[in-house]
């Protein structure tokens, strides 16, 4: 019996064909017992649970964050006038954590590769300033060799390497960070709109100039032309220089295996 009760989020399979959702679960599982960061949301267990009063099905047991992703996050600064008041700070805490977060993934060994990064894979935790979080390990996997791989990941977010089915490693979640980065400027896809974006004060035009720097230098055509994330967090922990700078890339990349898109899992909260 607990003495205090503890908020949990069980992630479950969503639809009734349960199998290919396991997978993914079980996939999640064994990359979350080699995984333990401040920015990457807590896996507690696992544990079989009855949906529908159907078949036990495995479930994950994770932290509950005390908060959306980072997708309705921005989407409620955006609407209630707060991004132009701390919103560009806050934004910017939140992919400072995330460039923490993954820094640590690339720097384990083996390598993790996280392979959906996006908004909606990252969790804000209510706090000022507020705290990100990555989550869903379904599609990741360990880096370990370099054979042709099938797609994998949300496409508006994907690495050009991975959309053709070439070999890819670190490299392909720099990329979609780089996305991540230019969504959470501009609310589009689109680095055109970088330069029509207009931050008031001067602070404000500091922090886009560091993010237009980083994002440009994450989205390199080449794989190998893309900084490592080590890389990119110790640039967005430096002050921003007086002329614009690029982003030393890494000599080599490593490739990894993936695996298919999983269909959506639900996360549900549960106090024990």
């Amino acid at each position: 019996m607990l003495n205090h009760a503890s908020e949990v989020a069980i992630k479950i399979p969503k639809t009734r064909f349960q199998s290919r959702e396991e997978s993914q679960l079980a996939n999640e599982m064994r990359l979350f017992r080699h995984i333990r960061h401040s920015n990457i949301v807590l896996f507690h267990g696992a544990t079989l649970m009855v949906i529908n009063d159907g078949s036990p099905c495995l479930s994950l047991v994770l932290e509950w964050v005390n908060g959306g992703n980072f997708g309705e996050y921005m989407q409620q600064l955006r609407s209630n006038a707060a991004f132009e008041a701390d919103g560009h700070a806050f934004a910017y805490k939140i992919l400072l954590d995330v460039a923490r977060g993954m820094t640590y993934l690339h720097k384990l060994t083996p390598v993790i590769l996280h392979l959906d990064l996006k908004p909606a894979n990252i969790l804000v935790e209510k706090s000022v300033p507020p705290k990100g979080k990555i989550t869903d390990f379904g599609l990741s996997r360990f880096a370990r060799n370099s054979l042709p791989q099938p797609k994998v990941g949300t496409e508006k977010y994907m690495a050009p390497e991975v959309a053709r089915r070439k070999p890819y490693g670190p490299a392909a979640d720099v990329f979609s960070f780089g996305r991540v980065i230019i969504w959470t400027m501009t609310g589009e896809l689109c680095p055109e709109l970088v330069s029509s974006t207009s931050p008031k004060g001067q602070e404000d035009a500091c922090l886009f100039q560091t993010l237009d720097e980083v994002a440009s230098s994450c989205l390199e055509e080449e794989p190998h032309m893309r900084p490592h994330f080590f890389q990119v967090y110790d640039r967005l922990t430096t002050p921003p220089p007086t002329t614009t700078t690029k982003i030393v890339p890494p000599l080599t990349t490593t490739p990894t295996t993936p695996t298919t898109t999983p269909p959506p899992t639900t996360t549900t909260k549960i106090v024990l």
